[in-house]
This record gives structure tokens, C-alpha cells and sequence, in this order.
């Protein structure tokens, strides 16, 4: 299968971590967001959300699980489960803000496309 882009669902102790995107970003402006983006050529899914990861939160993978294929908007997106080896230190040029969230305190937050939908699947699924 042919992927458009990677994401990550990053957790810790029943907690998300996502960005809240730079208000000066040209996609999506100040609304919060998984971590993640597209593939570049001959790289992998499993590159390319390590790439992301490296680039965007200064952040090493401890842990990698393949979650599902996501379908949105004609692309169709590889997800991952992931834990990671240290506390992650967000790009300001990429995050005006950024944390850990329980999954109800996620409901209420603003995200870009479907981000939120992606973090309420994987918690529904998990607790079924």
C-alpha cells in the first residue's frame, strides 16, 4: 500500500501528547495536532514518523506500534502507537504550545482535520 504520510498517537500514563500548531504556520494555524507528516521519497512509514518525531519534539522512540491505516481527504495515513524515551522538547517554530492530555480533557480542545477523531479511536478501541 502506497502511503501519503505517518502519525503518531504518542501516550504516556493514559495521557496524549500533542502540539498546538504555530499561529504562524500556513496549514491550520493555532489548532492542536498529532505529531507527524508526509513521507518523502523512498522512506518509509516507520522513517518518516522517526524522522518527525527527531525533527519536531527533539524526541527518540522508545516504543512503536503500527495502529491502523487512516483514511482522510483521499490520503491515506499510516498510525503508530508510540512511547518515547524521554520527555519530548517541542520545536517552537513548529508548537506555540504543546503537552500531555487525558483523553477528556482532549474533547474539548480545537484540532486541525482529524486529529482528535484518530487520539478517540485508538482510546475507544484500547478500552474495548
Amino acid at each position: 500500500m502506497k502511503y501519503d504520510a505517518s502519525s503518531a498517537i504518542i501516550i504516556k500514563s493514559e495521557k496524549y501528547f500533542i502540539g498546538k500548531r504555530s499561529k504562524f504556520k500556513k496549514q491550520f494555524p493555532g489548532l492542536w495536532e498529532t505529531i507527524g507528516g508526509g513521507i518523502e521519497e523512498n522512506e518509509t512509514p516507520e522513517d518518516c514518523i522517526t524522522r518527525e518525531i527527531k525533527e519536531e519534539l527533539n524526541g527518540e522512540i522508545a516504543t512503536m506500534q503500527e495502529y491502523k491505516d487512516w483514511h482522510v481527504n483521499q490520503r491515506i495515513i499510516k498510525l503508530f502507537i508510540i512511547t518515547l524515551i524521554s520527555e519530548p522538547i517541542p520545536n517552537q517554530n513548529d508548537f506555540d504550545d504543546w503537552g500531555w492530555f487525558s483523553i477528556e480533557e482532549l474533547k474539548n480542545l480545537d484540532f486541525a482535520i482529524d486529529c482528535k477523531e484518530r487520539i478517540l479511536s485508538y482510546d475507544q478501541e484500547k478500552n474495548t
